[in-house]
């Protein structure tokens, strides 16, 4: 035999279900069938959802759904210190590639060697031997 408050829970349990299902795009025609309600009382309880006065999630679910929101404040603070982290990221690769550049410069000039014309001839050699196949 059901306590009045296994009753009530498993009813709220139905009830948040057949919220969910609404909001998700089921027809009022089918929760009808499926769960009983009238078409009147389950816009009604929509329209209590929308209100505040029924909360469609459990009490597991809305502890995850508080713990994942934050303030504003919280998300633009967050953000700032990704671009910072990204501007950071960008200015190494900049001098990575100004290091690169450079040092290719004085193998040009000191040693004679060329290595970008190399890479461009090796690739080149790879590309035709892939064609040939």
């Amino acid at each position: 035999m059901m306590t009045e408050s296994q009753r009530y829970r498993l009813q709220m349990k139905a009830t948040s279900q057949l919220l969910r299902e609404y909001f998700s795009g089921v027809s009022i025609e089918t929760l009808r069938r499926r769960y009983g309600y009238s078409e009147k009382k389950i816009r009604e309880l929509a329209c209590s959802y929308k209100q505040g006065k029924i909360d469609i999630f459990e009490v597991r679910d809305r502890k995850k759904i508080s713990m994942s929101e934050m303030t504003h404040k919280e998300e633009v603070d967050l953000l700032q210190m990704k671009i910072k982290s990204l501007e950071h990221a960008l200015k190494m690769a900049n001098i990575k590639a100004e290091g690169f550049e450079y040092m290719m410069g004085v193998l040009k000039e000191e040693y004679g060697i060329d290595l970008s014309k190399k890479v461009e001839a090796e690739r080149l050699k790879h590309s035709k031997k892939d064609t040939l196949k």
